[in-house]
């Protein structure tokens, strides 16, 4: 078993921004992920908006944020946990695939986890496949787009496309209330919403169509670009063991990004937040820094 202080999961910008403070500030931490550094940066096409980044994939600004860890000498643990749990003595003992983790806090940077892929997503991913309309929705500005989903990020998202795109179709694979974001998206001229099972993306050098079953009949769509938004929901699955009450699955936090357990931290996208963007996900980062560090003052 290892033990640490601070125990942050995921190492997306959120977790990364914390661990860059911490290690300045020489506070004891382990930075676990499971894949590769990045979190969701590694499936943005494009990205304009970051401060300092003068414009690249996703995938730049992660490699950045890596070469930034190793000169700093932060050296992610490779581990996926299974379950968190809080014993007596307020310590958090995480279970992992590997091993186990004892640590006094425990910071959860997990992000967002996508649902099973259609076929022809993974193919074209960049290449007109997107998970992220705020960060990719300018590259197809003019063009026809469609977004698969359901719930209110899907529908949010959709209205930050419907003013850039040619045309917006909406594919709702779920039940979907009627309300006031899906009357607004239903109100545009360029949008039209469709019920059904999308089967797949096609294309050659890049996205030419989405083939969708609506109303029992297969339907083709000539589309440009693909936003497959109906399966992304927080990464919380490992939390069961705690008593964390959840909204709409994602983790609610005071003003020092504290969960109701104390000394379990959430930042980035796995929070309940009205914006999810690289940059909002380092701030946290940021801001917890400070927050972890008074915590475990307080709790000596």
């Amino acid at each position: 078993m290892r033990e640490t202080d601070v125990l942050i999961v995921g190492a997306g910008p959120a977790g990364i921004a914390l661990s860059i403070y911490l290690k300045r500030a020489g506070t004891d931490f382990l930075l676990l992920e499971k894949g590769a550094p990045g979190g969701k940066l590694l499936e943005v096409a494009s990205i304009e908006n970051y401060p300092g980044f003068p414009g690249g994939s996703g995938t730049d600004l992660a490699l950045l944020m890596n070469e930034q860890l190793t000169r700093l000498e932060i050296e992610p643990v490779q581990d996926e946990l299974r379950t968190l749990e809080r014993r007596e003595d307020g310590l958090f003992l995480a279970h992992g695939e590997r091993e186990d983790y004892l640590s006094r806090v425990a910071v959860i940077a997990t992000g967002l986890t996508n649902a099973p892929a259609i076929p022809g997503e993974k193919a074209f991913l960049h290449r007109g496949v997107s998970y992220c309309a705020t960060c990719d929705g300018p590259l197809y500005k003019g063009k026809d787009v469609a977004l698969i989903g359901h719930g209110e990020r899907a529908l949010e998202e959709a209205l930050y496309l419907a003013p850039l795109a040619h045309s917006l179709t909406l594919v709702l694979d779920g039940r979907e209330e009627e309300g006031p974001l899906l009357a607004g998206l239903r109100s545009r001229e360029n949008v039209q919403v469709l019920r059904g099972k999308p089967l797949r993306i096609e294309g050659e050098d890049s996205v030419s169509s989405l083939l969708v079953e609506t109303e029992g009949q297969e339907r083709r769509l000539s589309v440009s670009a693909v936003f497959p938004l109906s399966g992304t929901k927080s990464a919380t699955a490992f939390l069961s063991p705690l008593p964390l009450r959840l909204e709409n699955g994602f983790i609610p936090v005071d003003k020092t990004l504290m969960s109701e357990i104390p000394g379990l931290f959430a930042i980035g996208d796995v929070r309940v937040s009205p914006l999810r963007q690289a940059v909002t996900a380092a701030s946290d980062g940021a801001l917890c820094s400070s927050s972890v560090r008074s915590y475990l003052r307080k709790a000596r």
